[in-house]
């Protein structure tokens, strides 16, 4: 498997199922992220983990009506953070996750993504830290024993909102592997070559631009070098996809980004990336 190009089915907000993707297959993506959270979503966690099969039987069904082929499976979460300081809330997610799992399996999917838990200021950051450390350690095992990657977005806010802290989780969770978007660094003003250290957990990636203070940028005007990203990632014998994530959200419209526009010019870019990285390679 070389490098391939996505497509996220939450792009353009919460549209029907059926209609997410059919934007995604005018716009020739072949691949693609399924939204599966709270919110911005096709497909809700808690219906994927309580109705495995059915949910499942319907997601084949439109994937094999488009063409099209199952990546990841964006979920978050259930609506509360996988570390949650009260027991019944991470026991809630503990129960549900299985169903989840199944349900990804059943699908399709590579892998599933969830965001790594936040720092509760009632116990600190370590203390949530470890809480997720206990509940991811949980997950990655179960996943495993389905042919599931586990991976999990770094992102601000969460317990692992700068690089080394992402690198630690790792390393403290064997099998965890990351879904890494440069924007979630580059926003908050760490050098992209301090993010190229993820790159070794990293099993997944969502692309689009943005620049310091700045979530989101257009492609033309962004400060992330995908070409160097690109670059690392084959050297480093990257199998996977690069999914495009331009969103319908209320930050990327205080941006004053067209999330439809940008997602044509970044998969353009990003094929051009790929063919000239080919040909420098041949």
């Amino acid at each position: 498997m070389t490098i391939e190009i996505g497509g996220c089915s939450f792009s353009f907000g919460p549209r029907p199922l059926r209609e997410s993707l059919l934007m995604l297959k005018n716009l020739r993506f072949e691949i693609v992220d399924l939204g599966v959270c709270p919110g911005n979503t096709q497909i809700h966690p808690v219906q994927a983990a309580t109705e495995p099969e059915r949910t499942a039987s319907e997601v084949i069904g439109v994937l094999e009506e488009m063409g099209m082929r199952p990546e990841e499976c964006f979920v978050l979460d259930f609506g509360q953070p996988i570390n949650d300081p009260e027991d019944e809330a991470r026991n809630r997610t503990l129960a549900l996750f299985p169903g989840l799992v199944r349900f990804a399996s059943l699908a399709g999917f590579r892998s599933i993504m969830l965001i790594p838990g936040v720092v509760h200021p009632a116990i600190g950051r370590e203390r949530s830290f470890a809480l997720s450390v206990r509940a991811l350690q949980q997950f990655v095992k179960m996943s495993e024993e389905a042919g599931i990657q586990l991976n999990v977005e770094p992102c601000e806010p969460s317990i692992a909102e700068d690089p080394q802290q992402a690198v630690r989780l790792c390393e403290e969770v064997p099998g965890l592997g990351l879904t890494l978007d440069y924007s979630h660094f580059i926003d908050p003003g760490y050098d992209q070559s301090s993010v190229e250290q993820l790159h070794r957990f990293t099993r997944h990636v969502h692309a689009r631009q943005a620049a310091p203070g700045k979530r989101v940028e257009g492609v033309d005007r962004g400060s992330i070098d995908f070409k160097r990203i690109i670059f690392l990632l084959e050297q480093q014998n990257y199998q996977g996809v690069i999914a495009v994530e331009y969103l319908d959200c209320e930050i990327t419209t205080q941006c004053g980004v067209n999330v439809l526009a940008e997602t044509v010019k970044m998969k353009l870019e990003l094929s051009k990336l790929l063919q000239e990285l080919k040909e420098a390679s041949a």
